[in-house]
Parts: structure tokens; sequence; C-alpha cells
């Protein structure tokens, strides 16, 4: 009964206009709406798209905002870690942005972070410089832009192209009649709505990225000589002292750690002289005698 009602509604609702534009003789009263006519209609997304394009072909452009992703990649070292890194969460915090990750690496010869920062695109440029001028000397420095604007707008018309198809659905789910039809609209409907789902995330995707460039920092202070590059005879004299204290310090822990292999050396050793001392003083008194 309720889909019946449903159906009538739908069919009146449908031959409202004729009767407007026609004479009432020209209409049957009792005109019925098939499943089978409905479906007949062009309902996939690549139709609907299809028509969308078409129509906004025929239609006025409308001026489309340009959809840049912006990406850098630094690497540089510095004379003083901790207040580098301090430097560097002042900076970003400065032109709005924010840390997203951070891997700090600290060894006897070098530290190390690699930090990834989310910034607005429109402080994009001012950032890399303010996180550049305070380097003791850049290894790398690459800014690479991607434009995604075509991407974007494809994406969005065939999203809004499936979004039409869904409502076409809809309604032919309204005029179903029996379960077989309403388990076959549901299917589509649900793989409908999936793409649609799909394409929502892509696009918040680019959004998030277009609107919040990306900086792939990483920066280190070397403790040992093992950078070349550095400049002046006095600084890399004063390096290769500090490498070969470092030297001396890994070669003492060196030797701490190892001392269950010298503790068994040394009962190894005691053990043997014994038995040559045993073997000698059985040796002895048979010489001796003869």
């Amino acid at each position: 009964m309720k889909h019946s009602f449903i159906f009538a509604l739908c069919a009146a609702t449908a031959l409202l206009p004729a009767c407007r534009n026609h004479n009432s003789n020209s209409t049957p009263a009792s005109q019925e709406i098939k499943m089978e006519e409905v479906a007949a209609a062009p309902v996939t997304a690549e139709d609907a798209l299809a028509s969308s394009e078409s129509e906004a072909a025929q239609g006025p452009a409308l001026p489309i905002s340009q959809k840049i992703i912006k990406n850098a990649v630094l690497r540089f070292s510095t004379s003083d870690f901790e207040s580098c890194k301090k430097r560097i969460a002042d900076t970003v915090k400065k032109y709005g942005g924010y840390i997203a990750s951070e891997k700090q690496e600290n060894t006897s010869m070098q530290w190390r972070n690699e930090v990834s920062i989310k910034v607005p695109a429109a402080a994009f440029e001012q950032c890399v410089e303010s996180l550049t001028s305070g380097a003791s000397r850049i290894d790398e420095k690459s800014i690479t832009a991607s434009d995604v604007t075509e991407e974007y707008v494809d994406l969005d018309a065939r999203m809004k192209a499936r979004q039409a198809v869904e409502q076409r659905y809809v309604q032919i789910l309204q005029q179903a009649k029996n379960v077989k039809e309403i388990l076959e609209v549901e299917a589509q409907l649900k793989s409908i709505r999936e793409e649609i789902e799909s394409a929502k995330g892509r696009l918040q995707y680019m959004d998030h990225h277009v609107a919040y460039s990306n900086i792939s920092l990483e920066y280190y202070q070397t403790f040992a000589n093992s950078d070349p590059q550095s400049p002046g005879f006095l600084q890399r004299s004063w390096l290769s002292f500090k490498d070969g204290w470092n030297g001396l310090l890994s070669f003492a822990l060196g030797i701490f750690s190892a001392w269950p292999v010298i503790v068994g050396i040394v009962f190894i050793f005691i053990f043997i002289k014994r038995g040559i001392r045993r073997w000698k003083s059985r040796k002895t008194p048979a010489n001796v005698n003869q």
C-alpha cells in the first residue's frame, strides 16, 4: 500500500506540468509510470557527466581559482643544534604553520633532526628563507610547485555528476514496486555513493595541500672530523683534535663493554699456565733420577 501511494503521488506530480500546457482531454487521468520506463532513461555516471559537461559548455565560463601544491626540501648543518631547534620552532609558529612530524637521532659523532612542516601557502617563500637564514652551510634546497587545477576541476565535475545520478536513483527507488527492484536500485546507489565519498576525500586532500605547503627539513651538527668541507685551518684542526679525543673515548668504552671477553681470556691464560707448571713438575724428577 505504501509503494502504491508513493507511486500514485509521483505519477500525479509528473502529469501536473502536462495538464497546465495541454487540454484536459489530451492526457488520461489514470496514467501509470512503469519501472521499466523510468529505468530506460540514462542513469549512468558517464551519461550524467556528459550531460553536465554539455550544459557547462553552453553556459558562461566561470572563473576558476588556480590550485597549486608547493613543496620544499631543505638540508643544512648548524653549529648549535639546540638553538637551531628553538629557532625553527619559533619560525614555524611565526608564519602560522605547525610541525607535522619530527625524528631526532643523536650519536657521539653527530646530532640530526628530520622535521616535516606544514605552513600556509601564502607564507611559504618567507618561511623557507627564514629557516635557511641561520644555517652554517646549506647542503640541499629544492622547491617544487604542482598545478592540480585541471585534475581538481575534472574531479569536482565528476562528483557533481554522480550526485545527480544519485538523486535519479533515489527517485527510481521511490517508484519501485517489489523487493527485487528495490535491491537492484540500492546496489546501484551504494556504488554511486562510494564513488562520491572517494571523490570528496580526494578533493579534501588537494584542498589541504593547496592551503598548507609542505617543507621537509633536515638539519644536523657534526662533532667529529667527518666534514672535510669545514672552512678554515683552525676550525678543521679543532675538529681533528675533537675527533682524536672522541676516538680515544670510543676505544675506552669498547674495552669496558668487552670485559666478559677479557675476563675469559685471563682465566684461560691462568689455566694454561698452571697446566704447564704441573707438566714441568712431573717431568723434573724423572730427569733427576736419570
